[in-house]
């Protein structure tokens, strides 16, 4: 069974990085966070935490959209396109079929975050030019730029040589190239000189930082599993309707059921059924002058979007069993 799921996971991540649609909004992303000091350099006060912020709402929002279309795009036009009879015609069962597509969207979102975060963090080094004595951090501003330069160069040179898929060629090697310059980041100061973990690191705590993505992945990847539910049944666009609805009930959830809760079965239920997406975000924690994340806050965070993931996976396996297909 492992054999199977890892073999359909793999497959379907595969299939999801060569859409071009992955490359174009992973690019997207990472060019509003790269851009993120220029916008935020007109705040006056705070620009560091604000470009943070932002940061962190374009990760959130972007890993919503690809979330929802990787998920209709593994899942539902697999159905529509009566490709799926294939796949269950072997020794596949569908609560394994469902199961692994969920492994190669986790797997999807996975790369996103980590691409995005690693970008957040090196654009955090280099900060805002909000004052006539900023200096430019030229090693953190070439591991921004060259990385992303390098992965389109390749991508493209492998497309015209090889045959290579651009966009699966460009995204993989946009991990490798960016891990690489990350890891250079933390043993070379701005001055160029060597020093491990620069002190610009742990002044704009880059490691509360890395830990607020961390939980905001935790968060699409609830709404991940809602889509995968959803998709079992539902087309691409009824589905991104009930995944954005999902989404913006579970952030304000609390208000809008949690005072009712002790009163009202049905608010209790309901705090309960919705994802609690406000509980991934802390970025008005990252506000404060001093931002410290528990890791507790994110080992409980990361048991319930694990607990929640699981009761939608089931869902979607039982929704998906009576769903039928040709």
């Amino acid at each position: 069974m492992l054999s199977s799921i890892w073999t359909i996971a793999k497959n379907s991540f595969t299939e999801i990085i060569r859409q071009p649609f992955f490359a174009l909004l992973l690019a997207m992303g990472m060019g509003l966070i790269a851009l993120s000091p220029a916008v935020t350099m007109f705040s006056m006060v705070e620009d560091e935490k604000l470009m943070v912020d932002m940061a962190l709402a374009t990760i959130m929002l972007l890993g919503l959209v690809i979330a929802v279309l990787s998920v209709s795009q593994t899942i539902s036009r697999e159905i529509e396109a009566q490709t799926v009879g294939a796949i269950l015609s072997k020794p596949v069962g569908r609560v394994v079929f469902v199961l692994a597509k969920f492994v190669g969207v986790s797997m999807t979102m996975f790369v996103t975050m980590y691409l995005l975060t690693l970008v957040g963090l090196i654009t955090l080094r280099i900060g805002v030019p909000s004052t006539a004595s900023y200096r430019m951090d030229w090693p953190a501003l070439l591991a921004l730029l060259v990385p992303f330069g390098g992965a389109v160069g390749l991508g493209m040179y492998c497309n015209y040589f090889y045959r290579w898929n651009f966009s699966s060629t460009a995204v993989l090697a946009a991990i490798c190239f960016y891990t690489l310059g990350a890891g250079a980041l933390l043993m070379v100061g701005p001055d160029w000189h060597f020093d491990i973990l620069p002190a610009v690191f742990v002044t704009r705590h880059a490691d509360q930082v890395a830990l607020a993505a961390l939980l905001v992945w935790l968060g699409v990847w609830v709404i991940s599993a809602i889509a995968l539910a959803c998709s079992t049944r539902l087309n691409v666009l009824v589905n991104a309707i009930i995944c954005v609805m999902a989404f913006f009930v579970g952030s304000i959830s609390q208000f809008l059921f949690g005072r009712f809760a002790d009163s009202s079965t049905l608010a209790w239920l309901a705090v309960r059924v919705a994802p609690n997406v406000h509980f991934f975000w802390v970025g008005d924690r990252l506000m404060q002058q001093f931002p410290y994340i528990p890791l507790d806050y994110v080992g409980v965070a990361a048991l319930y979007a694990l607990g929640y993931c699981a009761a939608m996976v089931a869902l979607a396996a039982f929704l998906f069993q009576r769903r039928e297909v040709i």
